[in-house]
């Protein structure tokens, strides 16, 4: 009977972990088709899932309505300790893996567009050739969502472009801030282009966390005016204006492909650079999984 009592304690602990993994993923995804498309699931079983889960908490988690999903105010009271209830659950999972030899888990990865597509393949690659069995998950965005995702736990680490007293930092390297023009423009013949030459001129302002740099820099020299024709978030959209002498822009160089027909690169009069770091909350709490992956990083830069 004992026996049968631990089995059965163990299939509600399972069951009421899966609910929670369900929860979380409605929350993430915003909908109930697109969390069941992640998980396996119909929508139907992602609706009987957080149903149980509310009536076993005996509180309503989430608000339906016609703009689609919100947490209630239970659901927000409720989430942190749901996201720390499922991080012990992984982290006891390693551990256990840990001891008997494996190197199993998963990592969750916030990363910004331009170092998804230049720099982190690589970083995956070599990452995978070390750990197969651990699962990694990316989560691309602007830096002030990644900053969110690590502050609530949504990912396990996070690229940024700046450090932050809020989280621990492992400096990475830095990225080169540089004019973009097209092949014809008045400044193709400078070496190099001095930012007072920018005031009034044509401009296309980046976005996604691009422009503070930039805003800041402008700022710096004076407060420099350039005329803004656009604001965009999009890197091949900028670059596309960029070619078609809509205006010129100032990029960090790892948005650049290494070659852009019709356009130049040219460096500014004083050098200026981004800082890329890799944050997470803590490293001493980090899991097994994370701390492979943190290890993996460093050893890329060094």
């Amino acid at each position: 009977m004992k026996f049968i009592d631990e089995i059965n304690t163990k299939e509600v602990s399972t069951l009421i972990t899966f609910q929670y993994k369900v929860f979380l993923t409605v929350v993430e995804c915003g909908s109930f088709t697109k969390a069941g498309e992640k998980l396996g699931l119909t929508q139907s079983g992602v609706s009987h899932n957080i149903a149980k889960l509310e009536s076993e908490l005996g509180i309503v988690l989430l608000r339906r309505n016609r703009n689609g999903l919100s947490l209630t105010d239970a659901g927000e009271r409720v989430m942190p300790h749901i996201r720390q209830i499922m991080y012990h659950a992984a982290l006891l999972e390693q551990e256990a893996a840990l001891i008997q030899g494996m190197e199993v888990g998963s990592i969750k990865i916030g990363t910004f567009p331009s170092f998804s597509s230049n720099v982190l393949p690589r970083l995956i690659h070599r990452f995978t050739q070390s750990y197969p069995h651990i699962k990694l998950e990316l989560y691309e965005g602007g830096y002030e969502e990644i900053e969110e995702w690590i502050a609530s736990g949504t990912v396990d680490v996070g690229f940024l472009t700046q450090s932050s007293r809020e989280f621990e930092t492992v400096p990475l390297f830095q990225d080169e801030l540089v004019v973009l023009i097209e092949e014809n423009h008045r400044f193709h013949t400078k070496e190099v282009i001095e930012v007072d030459s920018l005031h009034d001129e044509a401009f296309i302002m980046p976005k996604a966390g691009c422009d503070i740099l930039v805003k800041k820099l402008l700022k710096e020299r004076g407060g420099v005016k350039p005329h803004v024709l656009f604001e965009i978030e999009d890197n091949n959209t900028l670059i596309s204006m960029v070619q078609e002498g809509l205006g010129v822009t100032i990029v960090p160089k790892l948005v650049l492909p290494p070659y852009i027909p019709h356009t130049k690169v040219i460096p500014l009069e004083t050098s200026v650079f981004r800082e890329v770091n890799l944050a997470l909350k803590s490293f001493k709490a980090a899991s097994p999984s994370a701390k492979r992956w943190i290890e993996t990083v460093k050893n890329h830069f060094k």
